[in-house]
């Protein structure tokens, strides 16, 4: 079988400089929450038993939260509360987010992408990125103490130098440091480069190092992969390579390919389905007359004249696809900074929307969904709450049905009957205290693995109302999660649930401002009598019944909730509730409704 290989764009320009290495600030987990009534600060106290509250303006506290919470779970747990009117992280800023970097002049295409007014947002967490291309320089000014242990595919020794300069390059452009009074800024400041070698100093890569390079970065911790190489010929094995890392959560960026006046052939990896394929823009935002087109395209960024970084302590301009690319992965380690639950999926869905739109209205095949925004991405994806555009999340193991019934186990663990599954471990301490039967229903899969809401694998469970997601790494009672299955399941029938009619307050009802509906007799009662158990204390309170269901999404509706059975209903965050002939209260099958689809 012939060698397929990859040809990279070419670095003019070389300037040599010797920049110091930054100084970085720690990022905050406080929270500054603006109430409605102040009497809600003591529920807010309750809900998190938080460490501190401090009054730092009209009805607006600084929230310092309980050792060991995770910083997105409280932000989750503060907007559930009514009367919140605002809850958003203690941002540090700076005086100034131009950075000082004597080249910044030089890097035209920060302006054009929103990248400074992101920053004052965010420079970035701890995300690893992998390079997949000719070696990284670990020891360049700009990258120093960014880039990780990595692994030479083609050799198999950890000797990731650069030997040709193009993937010291595509580093720099994703996280050279910034605001340093040297060299350039990388669109992520605190991120680390996993470096891997996969490409000869000629620039070509052979394909079994690249699939070699996929799978090891994938399972040493990468959340994002750029790939700044490709070639004419598609294959099987490459694209198993990708399906491998995108099936375990991992984001991949690839460039379009810089063969548009050679017959603008499909590249791949960029053009197979799994990856964000990227294209390059000029000064003016067009297109350029190299970057490959195509349907499979997503995204596009600047790609000409770039200043980036280079071995030996040198910089220089690149023109290409490949430096249009790492300016998407770089954004996409911004997006993962401020939203660490989103899922890749999640991420890619938050890039595409947040992009400018440029040629035809829409997605088209010169820009994919338009010219990549670091400041719209942010910002969106403070507010994300779902993918308009309908993204389903891989499965980790496709080849195991955890959907088929097993025999009663030898292990203790619980068994259901009635849907041939088992319940063990803490998914069945949870389902034990927190309601059991009549709240969950019977399991109706076995515990297995899935992509979770941070787009790595986790352990999930579902049940006929509901799905568990195992977090051992948080402190009890959120070492299990609960998805948001009403606003799943509204979200796969194609419902938006911010277009239902809005009830307002009601003489009598529990009122929800947050979504600005209310919540009546008999569905009242019963969600006061039921929710998570935090306190120890008898009864429910208003936190506990809220962790249950959530916030109500629309108002008391008649629904067809199976073949001839029409009931009153109500949508919640986590729930159905539905109101029988008989007068009961019952929860819908969710679980079920959920897995069906």
């Amino acid at each position: 079988m012939p060698a397929r290989f990859a040809l990279y764009g070419l670095l003019i320009l070389l300037i040599s400089l010797v920049p110091a290495p930054p100084a970085q600030a720690a990022p905050t987990t406080d929270w500054i929450v603006k109430l409605a009534d102040t009497q809600q600060a003591v529920a807010l106290s309750q809900r998190l038993r938080v460490q501190s509250l401090k009054l730092i303006g009209d009805h607006t506290y600084l929230v310092r939260l309980p050792t060991g919470m995770p910083a997105t779970l409280a932000g989750e747990r503060i907007r559930e509360l009514a009367g919140i009117i605002y809850a958003v992280p203690d941002y540090e800023r700076a005086i100034t987010r131009t950075p000082n970097d004597p080249f910044i002049q030089q890097q035209w295409a920060l302006g054009t992408i929103g990248a400074y007014d992101a920053w004052n947002i965010t420079t970035g967490g701890p995300i690893i990125i992998a390079v997949i291309d000719t070696g990284v320089d670990a020891g360049h000014p700009d990258l120093s103490g960014r880039v990780l242990s990595g692994l030479n595919t083609i050799t198999g020794s950890t000797n990731t130098s650069d030997d040709n300069g193009h993937g010291t390059a595509v580093a720099g452009l994703i996280a050279a440091a910034g605001d340093n009074g040297a060299g350039i800024a990388g669109i992520c400041w605190g991120c680390q480069i996993l470096p891997v070698k996969a490409c000869f100093n000629n620039g070509r890569c052979r394909d079994s190092s690249v699939i070699s390079a996929i799978r090891w970065a994938t399972d040493n911790g990468a959340r994002i992969i750029n790939l700044s190489l490709g070639g004419a010929m598609s294959s099987p094995a490459l694209q198993d390579a990708v399906r491998y890392a995108t099936e375990r959560g991992v984001l991949i960026i690839a460039a379009s390919g810089n063969e548009r006046a050679e017959g603008n052939a499909p590249n791949y990896p960029a053009a197979y389905p799994e990856t964000i394929a990227v294209g390059a823009t000029g000064y003016s935002d067009e297109v350029t007359g190299f970057s490959n087109t195509g349907d499979y395209l997503d995204l596009v960024a600047p790609g000409i004249d770039i200043a980036t970084t280079l071995p030996g302590n040198s910089y220089a301009t690149a023109t290409g696809t490949s430096f249009a690319s790492p300016f998407v992965a770089g954004a996409a380690a911004l997006v993962m900074t401020v939203r660490p639950d989103l899922s890749s999926n999640d991420v890619r869905c938050v890039l595409a929307i947040s992009a400018e739109d440029r040629g035809a209205p829409g997605r088209d095949g010169e820009y994919g969904y338009g010219r990549l925004n670091v400041l719209n991405a942010v910002q969106t994806a403070t507010t994300y709450g779902g993918c308009p555009l309908g993204t389903p999340a891989p499965v980790v193991n496709p080849g195991f049905d955890p959907f088929t019934r097993v025999e009663p186990p030898s292990d203790g663990r619980l068994f259901f009957p009635e849907t041939g599954h088992t319940l063990g471990g803490g998914f069945r301490a949870y389902w034990e205290q927190n309601g059991g039967l009549p709240i969950f229903g019977f399991p109706i899969s076995e515990e297995f693995t899935e992509i979770g809401s941070d787009g790595r694998p986790v352990t999930v469970q579902y049940f006929e109302r509901h799905r568990f997601e195992w977090r051992p790494e948080n402190v009890p009672p959120y070492n299990v999660l609960l998805s948001r299955m009403g606003d799943d399941l509204l979200r796969r029938q194609g419902r938006d649930w911010y277009t239902f009619e809005r009830s307002g307050p009601v003489t009598g009802c529990l009122y929800f401002a947050e979504t600005n509906q209310a919540l009546c007799e008999p569905f009242l009662s019963y969600w006061q009598r039921n929710g998570l158990e935090f306190d120890g204390r008898p009864g429910k309170s208003y936190a506990e019944s809220l962790a249950l269901f959530g916030l109500p999404l629309s108002q008391p509706q008649f629904e067809e909730t199976r073949p001839g059975t029409v009931v009153i209903v109500q949508w919640f965050e986590r729930a159905r509730f539905e109101l029988h002939p008989d007068g009961k209260v019952l929860l819908g099958l969710l679980g079920n409704e959920l897995v069906r689809r």
